[in-house]
């Protein structure tokens, strides 16, 4: 028999979930563009993208922040932006470094993710997708734990990689139900700014 906490934790995750998907739907093409824009300067302005310039990215699926034009601007400043790519259920992400010509495979989900012959590279910093943040640093991913087993699996590796939430800012919310496989961010970066979660950060 299911814990009767644990069936109500994740019955109050998936109902977050359903939450902000309905939330992000509501921002206009024009609104989701302009926010992007944004997130992709205070990345720039404002993480340590030279002194760490393994950087993971993700491919944006429809409604989340536009990735794409952040990976061409740290490749053409000499970064090494990332791709993640999926190994199966239950396992962590690979990373792979991504350049304007490499031809990408769509992978579960839909996601385009780099071919599995690249040797891996271990991440700096990872730009993760979110469902939802609060201020303590607790993240609501998409339900499958893929981000949370990868942050562990990097520092088993010997990385120890500045965890990082790109999202639009209507995706804050008060408190994120967590259990104790919910690995923490250090900040999230929205269309108004960065917003410090942890004090170790980095934070420029």
């Amino acid at each position: 028999m299911a814990d009767p906490d644990g069936v109500a934790l994740d019955e109050r995750k998936w109902a977050l979930r359903r939450e902000m998907r309905a939330r992000r739907t509501t921002l206009t093409d024009a609104e989701r563009a302009a926010a992007s824009r944004a997130v992709a300067w205070h990345v720039l302005r404002h993480l340590p993208c030279r002194e760490r310039p393994r950087i993971s990215l993700f491919w944006p699926l429809a409604e989340e922040i536009d990735t794409r034009p952040l990976l061409h601007i740290l490749y053409a400043l000499g970064a090494e932006p990332l791709l993640p790519r999926m190994q199966g259920k239950g396992r962590p992400l690979v990373f792979h470094r991504w350049s304007p010509d490499l031809p990408l495979v769509q992978g579960p989900f839909g996601v385009m993710e780099p071919p599995p012959e690249l040797p891996p590279v271990l991440p700096e910093i990872v730009l993760a997708p979110l469902l939802a943040f609060d201020r303590r640093g607790h993240r609501l991913g998409y339900g499958a734990g893929f981000y949370d087993r990868t942050f562990d699996a990097v520092e088993a590796a010997g990385g120890a990689p500045l965890r990082v939430g790109l999202c639009f800012a209507c995706q804050e919310v008060t408190e994120v139900p967590v259990d104790e496989t919910d690995v923490p961010l250090d900040l999230v970066v929205t269309e108004e700014g960065p917003v410090v979660l942890r004090p170790t950060s980095g934070l420029s």
